[in-house]
């Protein structure tokens, strides 16, 4: 698809066997590109007037992460090529990807959580705190996380943090628990409030849980 190809075949009345390692295919040439040889993109979505446009989901100007300042990405038109399709695009194809700069962004939408989700554990338990960021240049963006109990850390960039956090609480109570996602175009942070119990009350609440089923 894609090629102008020259095909021979036998002349008619001839019986000959064709060898296995023959090509009927005298000569090919690849066509130019027209909107026929390519399909929407992911995201994107065929119109009534053949064009291809964003889905309402699907955000076209979204970079990704990994994206920083000193790079660039190959950004979708909306199209591609169709599979196995060999056409030779023009110099300046209307259709292609074209290759974008990255720009400096300030971190957008921080999430703090744990990786249960739950909002409780027992004092001296491992509790391992998960950060996402939506939008924001990971790689010069630092992560400080603050456990609420007078102990801090910070990361120099957000991949640091992709196993996690974790953390042992050594006392009872409701802790305050603040990530912060900064750079130098901004900042952004999350919160949450974890509640550390003793073992004994832990054990008291179970046994009184499950005593109150059986009944």
């Amino acid at each position: 698809m894609g090629e102008k190809q020259i095909y021979m075949k036998r002349r008619p009345g001839y019986r000959c066997m064709l060898a296995q390692d023959y090509s009927r295919i005298s000569s090919s040439e690849p066509c130019l590109c027209t909107a026929y040889d390519f399909e929407c993109d992911y995201g994107w979505e065929r119109q009534a007037d053949g064009k291809c446009s964003p889905a309402f989901w699907f955000n076209p100007n979204g970079v990704a992460k990994s994206c920083s300042s000193s790079q660039s990405f190959l950004n979708s038109t909306g199209y591609r090529k169709v599979l196995s399709n060999n056409c030779k695009e023009r110099g300046r194809n209307m259709y292609s990807p074209k290759r974008v700069a990255c720009h400096p962004r300030a971190p957008q939408g921080l999430h703090l959580s744990t990786s249960h989700g739950e909002l409780s554990a027992t004092i001296g338990s491992n509790v391992t705190f998960m950060i996402h960021l939506d939008n924001g240049e990971s790689p010069s963006t630092s992560i400080q996380l603050d456990f609420g109990d007078g102990i801090k850390i910070t990361y120099s960039n957000l991949s640091r943090t992709e196993n996690g956090i974790r953390h042992i609480y050594r006392a009872t109570g409701i802790y305050r628990v603040m990530a912060t996602a900064e750079n130098s175009l901004g900042s952004d942070s999350s919160t949450l409030f974890l509640h550390i119990t003793s073992t004994w009350i832990s054990n008291i609440i179970t046994h009184s849980f499950s005593s109150a089923c059986s009944m």
